[in-house]
């Protein structure tokens, strides 16, 4: 069996949707020829943990690199032990030092927060490719920082690397809401194009983020679409009953920032209840919320019917996802937000529950819950109605729900490997 270095900031116990693409990868690769060893942080900074994604992560060996804390600072900034992911978008009135801790994350520290992991991991990174005769170099990002330490180690030891780009680089939306200066811009730029370059191979989420890195430097001859996906263990032999007294509950698991506020959804409750004076909905959501998303929910006067519930381990995000009725996804209206696709999504599919999203009607993952008889909501639609709602049927065709399991993503993912050392 060929052994690979898996290098990533995010591993059990980090919970999180950065923690699931490596660790399902991790999981299923030995079946296919490949055993992960996996570089990850030791006591790194997490915006949530999760104990129970340990089991997945229990036969797989793994090395903890230290690293200096820079993301610490926002956290002294802000006061709070856990940075939530909505606290990197911008808020109303809030304190001024959150803002400055905001622009020094974005404009001081280059290319993230993680950068201080760098030494330590490649001085491991270093002693693991003599122990442990790796054939081949896997990392993933972001944190972007994993793969400088990717590319250090790859031209010390020659050995083929393939990068992975769960989200963009230079062109996340986050820095369309906080925008930096030139200098960082520059800078960050240089560092993309310099790992876009010098990769041997490319995995990414979605075509639309593809098509962004190919902006920058030319990938397309040696990149490769590499969905998320979910894991069918995950849900097998798991129980679950709808309750709420017949209301039809609509859920959202995950963080919302600023740009993800659902508004369209907010109206169309609110104009069914002033039509019919009939409170028939339950939002539920769960994750960390901007403060805008829950100023807006006051406004429209829907707190009677809405619930907010803090990050909940994966296995019990799950079971909600089955006992809801409807499950919600924003894209939000921000250049560059056509190839969001979020994770999340092909668990939602696989749970059974209707899905519906908001977003544009170009972007990647409208194509996706299309395919399977979701509801897609233009951000621009100024007509919808909320009954609409009730006749949506999510088609769970088995064939086509498949080819986005764990398993066959880990098993593309080994051919993947496979070419690359042998090119």
């Amino acid at each position: 069996m060929k052994k690979v270095l898996v290098i990533s900031y995010y591993w059990p116990p980090s919970g999180g949707p950065g923690v699931q693409r490596v660790l399902k990868f991790c999981k299923y690769l030995p079946e296919f020829g490949w055993e992960p060893i996996v570089l990850t942080v030791k006591n790194g900074e997490f915006p949530y943990r999760d104990e129970s994604l340990l089991v997945d992560a229990e036969s797989i060996k793994v090395y903890y690199a230290k690293a200096i804390a820079p993301y610490g600072l926002f956290k002294v900034f802000s006061r709070s032990e856990r940075i939530p992911t909505h606290l990197l978008s911008p808020q109303e009135n809030e304190r001024i030092i959150n803002r400055i801790a905001r622009w020094v994350r974005y404009n001081m520290v280059v290319p993230d927060g993680r950068i201080g992991w760098y030494p330590g991991a490649v001085k491991l990174g270093l002693h693991i490719l003599e122990s442990e005769n790796i054939d081949l170099i896997f990392s993933s990002g972001p944190p972007h920082t994993a793969h400088l330490i990717a590319r250090k180690l790859s031209e010390n030891s020659g050995l083929k690397w393939t990068a992975d780009f769960r989200d963009p680089w230079t062109d996340r939306f986050y820095y369309v809401e906080s925008p930096r200066c030139r200098l960082t811009k520059w800078l960050d730029g240089t560092l993309e194009k310099k790992i876009l370059s010098k990769a041997d191979r490319i995995t990414v989420v979605s075509p639309g983020f593809c098509d962004q890195l190919n902006n920058h430097v030319p990938i397309k001859d040696k990149s490769d679409i590499l969905f998320n996906g979910f894991d069918e263990e995950d849900f097998r032999d798991r129980s679950f009953h709808r309750r709420d007294n017949g209301k039809i509950v609509i859920s959202h698991i995950g963080s919302l920032s600023k740009s993800q506020n659902p508004i369209l959804l907010f109206q169309a409750i609110q104009s069914y209840y002033k039509k019919f004076s009939e409170n028939r909905f339950r939002l539920r959501f769960i994750g960390s919320v901007h403060p805008a998303i829950k100023d807006t929910i006051n406004e429209f006067k829907l707190n009677s019917m809405v619930e907010f519930i803090n990050y909940l381990p994966h296995a019990e995000a799950i079971k909600h996802m089955m006992e809801s009725d409807a499950l919600l996804i924003v894209v939000p209206d921000l250049p560059g937000s056509e190839g969001i696709i979020p994770g999340k999504l092909y668990e939602y599919l696989r749970s059974g529950s209707h899905i519906i999203l908001i977003g544009n009607d170009n972007c990647n993952a409208a194509d996706i819950v299309t395919n399977f008889g979701g509801f897609c909501i233009n951000q621009n639609q100024t007509d919808f109605k909320i009954e609409r709602i009730t006749s949506i049927r999510t088609n769970q065709n088995t064939s086509q729900l498949n080819q986005y399991s764990r398993r066959s993503q880990s098993e593309r993912l080994s051919e993947i490997f496979s070419n690359c050392v042998d090119e």
